[in-house]
């Protein structure tokens, strides 16, 4: 039996909105609820949709939390991995949990923090493995409600935008950690957000437990190659440096320490580029894409379009 009533809180971020596209699209026409932060100044475009209902308010406020989750089948958290936020993750689990929502899906969407190995990698990933073990000890109190979390690694169209593979396909400029070998997989955000959606409609095959897709298993190398063919470059037409994967790591705990939190940043993607640590969950854990219907992507077309977009 699949879901109708949906609660989905941080919409207006980039998984978030991934998740209401598909949300909005799926054939089982969902009720859907956006809880928002009632300072928030965020336009979210799906506003006006029939299907879709907007609640401003304080979301620190117990009362308004317990009228925003009466009556829901699925709480959906799609927010920045702040302590704040992990902060409020809790308080809407325990309230949910309270009133028998029965699906929580947590604000997860990216590495395997189940693997020690990367937590210890990246030390703020500690605080995403926490909000998980809290999220099972209160289902556990609570069998009335159950959790599904999402392992999807980092979002490949949204970090080639940014450059953060180490790639500027238009200034031509490539920096290659530890020689561009190491293995990690990697999901498009629309893909993501279209599984969430998926498990909804499936809920009891992946209840309590978490769900690992991967469009692609890539390193440095294998997503140069491709830039080069849609580029019509060689190596020689670009600028590469040559990097450590742990010289990124070493420069992401500075950062830290000096409160500049996109050290995180330099945490995650040298961890993609170091063997061992899980980045290549797929090698190790068993993928939930035939489950879902997901096919393994095409990275030369996924990269293309991407590209031509920049």
């Amino acid at each position: 039996m699949s879901y109708r009533n949906i609660v989905l809180v941080g919409a207006a971020g980039n998984i978030g909105q991934s998740i209401l596209n598909a949300l909005v699209a799926s054939p089982t026409n969902l009720e859907i609820t956006l809880l928002v932060r009632e300072e928030s100044k965020s336009i979210i475009p799906q506003a006006s949709m029939p299907t879709i209902t907007i609640l401003k308010g304080d979301l620190n406020d117990p009362h308004f939390l317990k009228g925003t989750l009466t009556g829901q089948d699925v709480l959906i958290i799609a927010l920045n991995s702040t302590p704040a936020n992990f902060e409020l993750q809790n308080k809407l689990i325990d309230i949910a949990a309270n009133l028998g929502v029965k699906r929580i899906i947590p604000s997860d969407f990216g590495s395997d923090v189940t693997n020690n190995n990367i937590v210890k990698a990246v030390p703020p990933y500690q605080a995403k493995l926490d909000a998980t073990k809290y999220l099972e000890r209160v289902v556990f109190d609570h069998p009335g409600t159950s959790w599904t979390a999402v392992i999807n690694g980092p979002f490949y169209d949204w970090c080639l935008e940014r450059n953060l593979y180490g790639f500027n396909p238009k200034a031509r400029t490539a920096v290659l950690y530890d020689n561009g070998v190491g293995k990690f997989d990697t999901t498009r955000l629309v893909t993501v957000g279209q599984v969430v959606a998926k498990i909804i409609t499936q809920p009891e095959e992946f209840r309590n437990s978490h769900v690992y897709i991967s469009e692609f298993t890539v390193s440095q190398n294998d997503i140069f190659d491709v830039l080069l063919r849609i580029t019509r470059t060689r190596q020689e037409d670009w600028v590469i440096e040559h990097r450590t994967a742990e010289s990124l790591r070493q420069q992401g705990l500075e950062k830290l320490e000096n409160n500049d939190f996109g050290g995180v940043y330099d945490l995650i993607f040298a961890a993609l580029h170091q063997p061992g640590l899980g980045s290549d969950f797929s090698a190790t854990r068993k993928l939930d894409n035939h489950h879902l219907g997901l096919e393994r992507g095409n990275l030369f077309e996924v990269t293309r379009d991407v590209v031509e977009m920049m």
